[in-house]
């Protein structure tokens, strides 16, 4: 019996590198969130399809999706991280700025002054580094699920797909 001097593809090793070059680029290149999206997107595809090419096309379904969401997780644990460095140490006056755009954003639409006026009051006690980080982690991830449910969909085993179901 021959032992294989290779070791086992690791879905969780291929998404915690591919996440982290993600957020690092992401941080990088903070144009607008269309672009981060993009790259975002691109990241968790090409780390999926670099996953099933490791494997040699011999996955399933759940492990494409697997595999994105813990690219997707990874990602947004970094971007937290950066968000919350900054907020908390390096330029804790963003956060001012952060609520100004809330403000705006509310005054724009129209939103009664009674109403603007007890949301802020809540918002400015409420709104911390910490809350930022895991509201980015929450919100990546989530993202990160349905664009990793798509590019698994995408880029699986259309045979083994078919199998599974004509089974039951």
């Amino acid at each position: 019996m021959e032992m294989s001097s290779e070791m086992p593809v690791s879905s969780t090793r291929i998404s915690m590198t591919a996440g982290a070059v993600i957020g690092l680029l992401m941080v990088l290149i903070q144009v607008n969130l269309l672009i981060n999206l993009l790259v975002f997107t691109g990241g968790i595809y090409y780390t999926v399809r670099l996953y099933r090419k490791k494997r040699a096309g011999d996955v399933v379904y759940s492990q494409l999706l697997t595999t994105g969401i813990q690219t997707a997780f990874f990602t947004s644990v970094i971007l937290a991280f950066v968000i919350y460095l900054v907020a908390k140490v390096i330029d804790p006056s963003v956060m001012a700025v952060f609520v100004d755009m809330i403000e705006q954003t509310l005054r724009s639409s129209e939103t009664p002054s009674e109403i603007l006026s007890v949301s802020m009051e809540q918002i400015r006690e409420q709104i911390s580094p910490e809350l930022l980080a895991v509201a980015t982690i929450i919100q990546y991830t989530l993202i990160g699920s349905v664009i990793a449910a798509i590019c698994g969909f995408i880029l699986r085993n259309p045979v083994q797909f078919d199998n599974q179901h004509s089974k039951s």
